[in-house]
């Protein structure tokens, strides 16, 4: 995929991929659906009409230590939506929750990685695809696509007044936070997949995406970003990740998640996160917070 593609043109380029995009919202379309994702064959009358689309709209591949990502930015609130319905919910015109501002997909069959395969096979003398798609096909992984998909809107649910940013601005830093916290949770599942700590995870995240979205840490921001001070829970995500132990006594945690975040600052600002993916994996490694 190249670095970054803009516009109508992500989306088109995406569709080459998961022919699934093709097949709009609506009820009574799920074989269609089936036949798109899980045989790569296009609808009849294959269009996109049913996106809106953004010249703002952007297909990228962020770098990590992991590999690289594929990320879709999508403007538009609607876009957002059909492509959840579409791909999450097998284009069945299902309710997305308004709360949801990023979803990360694991294991889409990708039919183009399946076309260049094909090319390849027979430009190279070979003469029996279908034995060679299915040894290549039984191999962990083969011909399957990760993507994380954001939309615009402040992140966290945080209003402009609540940051230092202005409110256009915030919006741009809202959107790469959003992006690479969802990056770095796809590298701990990529490089440590039972190393699972729902607190632990979402503070590292955030972390990245600050680090990536404005080449600071600033630990007030990442605490409104959960809820948390030194006196307790202020309301925001903590109580998301928390189990029932955890939320009886939620000011106790928030307090201790605050501690965590003060820490986290020190030690960029002594200079640990020059590399906020490799800082990522060095905090997996060394949890702060049990939990």
């Amino acid at each position: 995929m190249a670095e970054s593609i803009k516009g109508k043109a992500a989306i088109e380029a995406l569709a080459k991929r998961f022919p699934q995009l093709y097949v709009a919202p609506a009820e009574g379309v799920q074989d269609v659906h089936r036949q798109a994702s899980a045989r790569g064959i296009a609808p009849d009358n294959a269009n996109l009409d049913h996106f809106v689309t953004s010249e703002e709209d952007e297909l990228r591949a962020v770098d990590t230590p992991a590999g690289p990502v594929d990320t879709l930015f999508l403007k538009e609130r609607a876009d957002f939506e059909t492509f959840l319905q579409i791909v999450g919910h097998k284009s069945a015109p299902a309710s997305i929750a308004r709360t949801v501002g990023a979803i990360t997909y694991f294991g889409l069959a990708d039919w183009a990685a399946v076309s260049a395969a094909r090319e390849e096979y027979l430009a190279g003398g070979g003469d029996d695809w279908g034995s060679e798609f299915a040894r290549l096909a039984a191999q962990p992984g083969a011909f399957r696509a990760q993507l994380v998909v954001i939309s615009e809107g402040p992140y966290s649910n945080v209003a402009a007044s609540s940051t230092p940013y202005p409110e256009e601005e915030w919006l741009r830093v809202s959107r790469e936070v959003r992006l690479h916290h969802e990056c770095a949770h796809v590298v701990c599942r990529r490089t440590m997949p039972k190393d699972v700590l729902p607190v632990w995870d979402e503070i590292t995240a955030d972390a990245v995406g600050l680090l990536c979205a404005t080449g600071r840490y600033d630990h007030d921001l990442a605490a409104t970003f959960l809820g948390v001070g030194p006196q307790g829970f202020a309301g925001g995500r903590l109580s998301e990740y928390l189990d029932d132990d955890q939320q009886a006594r939620i000011d106790q945690v928030s307090s201790e998640v605050y501690g965590v975040l003060e820490q986290i600052e020190v030690r960029t600002n002594q200079g640990e996160a020059a590399d906020p993916f490799a800082f990522l994996l060095d905090l997996k490694r060394t949890p702060l917070i049990e939990y």
